[in-house]
């Protein structure tokens, strides 16, 4: 008697398996960004989630935007960090609006939010790059999410300017010092050289020096 052969189940888990795994994946890809929805079941929203990796703003003009009203304050390192929480907040954005069971994101009141950047000039480049791929209401998240991640931005910066250099001048000394301000700059000449008590010229700021050093130069030198 011929016995028919089973069906193979292993291949279908496998294969769920496998689908599973993905979906870990890009959960714990979102938990470890903070992006919104994070570690939910995507479901049948994967194939979405996943097209929305594609989108993708132009980031050497919002570099541009952010040096022309932020260079004074922040660098390079704070203009990479922010280009790419902004991408990845219109990523979340997008597979927000494409999950019709997800929930909307909480912002803070609009009202709260500094604006480094005015929202028009924020809304009118973000409008001629992703104004066919996301609704009205997506794009006025992400402008307010962009200001809150500028806004942290420029409270904590990822690169600290460095403190300028005072040469002073005394009548005997010439001394070099990095400080905030020349009242910090003339205290730490006193603290480190108490034998000076005359009163300090300033002759040039600027530069770069090692922390807490004071440089002591006879002017008989010159």
């Amino acid at each position: 008697m011929t016995q028919s052969i089973p069906a193979q189940p292993k291949a279908a888990s496998d294969n769920a398996a496998r689908h599973q795994r993905l979906l870990e994946l890009v959960e714990a890809e979102d938990a470890a960004n903070g992006e919104v929805g994070c570690g939910r079941d995507l479901g049948k929203g994967l194939s979405g989630y996943l097209s929305t990796r594609g989108v993708a703003l132009d980031e050497e003009k919002l570099k541009s935007l952010l040096r022309e009203h932020l260079g004074h304050i922040l660098m390079e390192p704070d203009f990479d960090s922010i280009t790419t929480q902004i991408q990845r907040r219109l990523e979340s954005l997008l597979v927000q609006s494409l999950d019709s069971s997800s929930s909307s994101t909480s912002l803070l009141d609009s009202t709260n939010v500094t604006e480094h950047i005015p929202t028009k000039e924020l809304r009118k480049l973000f409008q001629s790059q992703i104004a066919d791929l996301c609704s009205e209401d997506t794009l006025e998240q992400l402008i307010q999410w962009s200001h809150q991640i500028i806004h942290k931005a420029v409270l904590q910066p990822r690169h600290i300017w460095p403190k300028p250099i005072w040469v002073l001048r005394g009548e005997t000394q010439i001394y070099i010092v990095q400080e905030t301000g020349i009242e910090e700059a003339i205290a730490k000449v006193k603290t480190q050289h108490p034998q000076e008590t005359s009163k300090l010229q300033v002759i040039i700021v600027g530069g770069l020096l090692a922390p807490d050093q004071v440089i002591s130069l006879d002017t008989n030198l010159f």
